[in-house]
């Protein structure tokens, strides 16, 4: 861990993923919150629909090839490259939820049921 500095990279990557984020956020005119810290990076579009669009955004990205949600536990693995691919595929995924805050029906691109909001019983 010392020799490769791993705390730096992943605040770097952490940042970095971050400001990708926010960019897209701006490029689209969606309101998001970023959390945690940045090796454990989140974020949440600040919006009525805010779960909606956690779903779609999950949904979307695995149709891509990406399992990725709205958030990241970043690794050594996790490289610039990789980074600016999945924010290259997200750019997508953004511009369906500016649709959406602009009065497309979420709820029609949904393959299946909104995600729950934190943890809870099913039963």
């Amino acid at each position: 861990m010392e020799r490769e500095n791993s705390w730096q990279y992943l605040t770097s990557m952490g940042l970095e993923l971050r400001r990708g984020w926010q960019l897209l956020a701006d490029r689209y005119s969606l309101p998001i919150i970023h959390s945690g810290l940045p090796a454990l990076a989140g974020y949440s579009i600040d919006s009525q629909n805010s779960l909606a669009y956690k779903t779609l955004i999950t949904q979307q990205m695995l149709k891509r090839g990406f399992l990725a949600g709205s958030s990241c536990y970043l690794s050594l693995a996790h490289t610039s490259h990789i980074v600016a691919l999945y924010l290259e595929v997200l750019d997508s995924v953004f511009s369906l939820i500016q649709e959406c805050e602009s009065g497309r029906p979420v709820e029609d691109l949904l393959d299946g049921p909104i995600c729950h909001s934190g943890f809870k019983r099913l039963n």
